[in-house]
């Protein structure tokens, strides 16, 4: 069965680029935890509703230790059954993973999940929207 996932990862830097984690950094942690995110859409969401697709963006507070300390769903464009659990699922998911430690700010990241059925394996399209 092909991957139900594929990853939009578009991005704006909102300071200054020496404190902020590489974009290389970020995707490489991100598809780590693509299973996670797969799961979540699978068990939480097509079971319920086999033709449920979309994006959802969920928002992360990344720490200097690499410690997600906060995540939230910013947006998402999933509607039906199983919608809702799907995205409570990827933010939960993602507030335990963990990041590279180093010199860095505080830094929040958006990370844009496109979510389809017949998607292929995921596949980062460019970087993660990082705001400060």
């Amino acid at each position: 069965m092909p991957s139900p996932l594929a990853f939009l990862l578009a991005a704006t830097l909102a300071s200054s680029a020496d404190s902020l984690r590489g974009e290389r950094d970020i995707r490489l942690t991100v598809l780590r935890h693509a299973k996670d995110v797969q799961r979540c859409y699978v068990d939480e969401g097509l079971r319920r509703n086999a033709t449920l697709d979309g994006v959802v963006e969920v928002e992360m507070t990344i720490l200097p230790t690499g410690v997600v300390d906060a995540t939230v769903v910013s947006s998402a464009t999933l509607r039906g059954v199983g919608a809702a659990e799907v995205s409570a699922c990827i933010a939960t998911s993602a507030r335990h993973w963990r990041f590279e430690r180093g010199p860095y700010d505080i830094e929040t990241v958006v990370f844009p999940f496109v979510l389809r059925a017949d998607q292929h394996p995921p596949q980062p399209a460019s970087t993660p929207v990082k705001s400060t």
